[in-house]
């Protein structure tokens, strides 16, 4: 009679089993970021960034629909702007209309009124524009409300279905990018203090090389999807420096538990990194999709306006894994032998 043993799979032993030289590959993960940047980079000189009116200053209208997402025109049918169908027959009766008004750009996105009292449901269709002379722009904003209330009536049930123009000047943006410029050196600073005051400077240098990869990755990526840029974009970059350090403390924390056992005590650097590595696998893979999971939903039902805050997070906890994985190790392996030497020496 023969006894068959029940085998045993766990992602846990696959990782530990596993020979996979994390420290030894560097220079081959470091083949897709640089093809990414690279990319991002021509993108950026020829192109440039997709820059909302939050950067560029412009002026926003809203149409409000009723309580169940319904637009109803004196002038035209129905629209249910929760159907997409609907929503892209809006769009381009909104395109037609700023048609007639020469040099003004436009963008137009289905989103949710922060003045839930007025409009019950909050739904609306948001409409973003930057005019051609700021000079006209009291002007112009009017005679394009006009147009709009002309071409689409009023709601049924609120007197106001076009909003009143809201305008963001261009000394306002530029005072918004500069502040998330000095938030972003700040954060940056900081995470850099920290992780050397608890590990050491090596740990703390290779953990901010990481970072700038993250957030280059993120950009790089925010580039080639066209992907419009606004202060949810600065929060996203404040969100991925916090959470991409994450992961790689984690790391960080098992690498120094390791050097003061008596287990890797004969060990290099490069065995050192990973099998602290192979040890925290299992914590940063699960983490890392269940949040991907979560922000992938929020971005898939969400509104445009918060669809734009989670595609670039989504860029920027990918870019986190990677390189909290793949390239922080082997950087830290690099740059941490001369300390080792001299601590032998010693």
């Amino acid at each position: 009679m023969m006894i068959f043993k029940k085998s045993k799979f766990s992602i846990d032993g696959l990782i530990d089993n596993s020979k996979f030289n994390y420290c030894k590959n560097l220079k081959w993960f470091l083949i897709a970021p640089l093809v990414i940047i690279f990319v991002g980079i021509i993108l950026l000189c020829t192109v440039g960034f997709n820059l909302g009116i939050d950067f560029t200053g412009g002026s926003i209208i809203t149409i409000y629909a009723n309580e169940q997402g319904i637009i109803k025109t004196e002038n035209a049918p129905v629209y249910d702007i929760s159907k997409d169908g609907d929503y892209n027959a809006m769009k381009d009766r909104i395109n037609k209309v700023f048609a007639e008004f020469e040099g003004v750009s436009v963008d137009i996105f289905r989103t949710s009124s922060m003045d839930v009292a007025e409009v019950g449901s909050g739904k609306a269709m948001q409409i973003q524009y930057k005019n051609k002379s700021d000079d006209e722009i009291e002007s112009t904003n009017k005679a394009i409300r006009e147009a709009l209330q002309k071409e689409f009536g009023y709601v049924d049930g609120y007197e106001a279905a076009v909003s009143a123009p809201e305008t963001v000047t261009a000394t306002a943006s530029s005072e918004l990018l500069m502040n998330a410029f000095i938030a972003m050196i700040v954060a940056i600073a900081f995470i850099l203090i920290y992780v050397a005051l608890r590990f050491e400077l090596t740990s703390g240098l290779a953990a901010i090389l990481a970072l700038f990869h993250d957030l280059m990755i993120m950009a790089s990526l925010v580039l080639i999807f066209r992907i419009q840029i606004n202060s949810s974009f600065v929060a996203a970059l404040v969100t991925i420096l916090g959470y991409s350090i994450n992961n790689t403390i984690v790391i960080f924390d098992r690498i120094r538990e390791n050097i003061k056992g008596g287990t890797f005590a004969k060990a290099n650097n490069a065995q050192i990194a990973n099998a602290s590595v192979k040890e925290t696998m299992t914590r940063s893979f699960f983490t890392t999709l269940t949040t991907i999971i979560t922000i992938a939903l929020v971005a898939i039902i969400g509104v445009s306006d918060i669809r734009e805050f989670a595609l670039p997070i989504l860029f920027g906890i990918g870019a986190g894994f990677y390189s909290s994985v793949f390239i922080t190790p082997g950087l830290w392996a690099i740059a941490y032998k001369p300390k080792k030497k001299k601590a032998a020496k010693a």
